[in-house]
């Protein structure tokens, strides 16, 4: 006996629940937008940003681009029909932007070039036109941005740059990950002893999303798109389907 009591609970209480699955799956991802995600976002953010000042100015000095540029960003968003039931619009803006971020993921597949940057460039740019060619038709653009794009630009613009995180810790991660195959494979026609592998930081898994060391991070990203990606996209196309127009 080393003189410590067992710590008991107190009679007439409950034990303690475990939490539940969807409370240890978003506790991991906070986890992993901490250790992965986080510096991603920032670059996407500022992207975002750059986009948005090029477009503004680009536009202002070259109004003339602005009905071409404009054409092309519309026939782009041809499938999406306004004329229909809110909750069609709704839907078809969620398919579309859905769409539109797993492709800005799945571009993370191509190793250290770091393609998915590119959709945050061209959403700021296209927000950059819309600011240019309400300024140019003399409407109020502060009202417009609180109005048509804010509420549901925090969810969308949100989920653009979570994305956009996911797709570039994609190729940062796969590229190490080749690099590392490669120095071992090139050992080993050498004749070398093939060099001990360790694991980084930024492939550790997490105990509450997988008991496998080895997982890969395209399971972790694509959990993550599920977990955070989707509902914000939803949560967004909802809003522009039913409180933009009123608005």
């Amino acid at each position: 006996m080393d003189g410590k009591s067992p710590v008991m609970e107190p009679l007439g209480t409950a034990p303690r629940r475990a939490p539940g699955l969807l409370v240890r799956l978003y506790r991991a991802e906070a986890e992993a937008w901490r250790k992965h995600y986080r510096r991603y976002f920032k670059y996407a953010a500022r992207a975002l940003g750059l986009g948005f000042v090029i477009g503004v100015l680009y536009f202002l000095i070259r109004p003339q681009q602005e009905k071409k540029a404009l054409d092309f960003v519309i026939r782009s968003l041809k499938d999406i029909s306004v004329g229909g039931t809110p909750i069609a619009l709704a839907l078809t803006l969620f398919y579309h932007n859905a769409r539109a971020s797993a492709v800005a993921v799945v571009a993370g597949w191509v190793p250290f070039l770091f393609l998915p940057i590119l959709d945050p460039l061209l959403n700021g740019g296209v927000i950059g036109l819309l600011v240019s060619v309400s300024k140019h038709q003399g409407l109020d653009v502060p009202r417009l941005i609180l109005t048509k794009i804010l509420p549901h630009g925090v969810f969308e613009l949100t989920a653009v740059l979570y994305a956009t995180s996911l797709g570039l810790y994609l190729s940062e991660t796969t590229g190490k990950k080749a690099l590392a195959a490669w120095r071992r494979k090139r050992s080993l026609r050498r004749g070398e002893a093939p060099p001990v592998l360790q694991v980084p930081d930024f492939l550790e898994t997490y105990p509450e999303r997988s008991a496998s060391r080895d997982e890969s991070p395209a399971v972790n990203v694509l959990r993550s798109f599920v977990l955070v990606v989707l509902p914000l996209l939803l949560v967004a196309a909802f809003v522009e389907g039913f409180i933009t127009p009123a608005l």
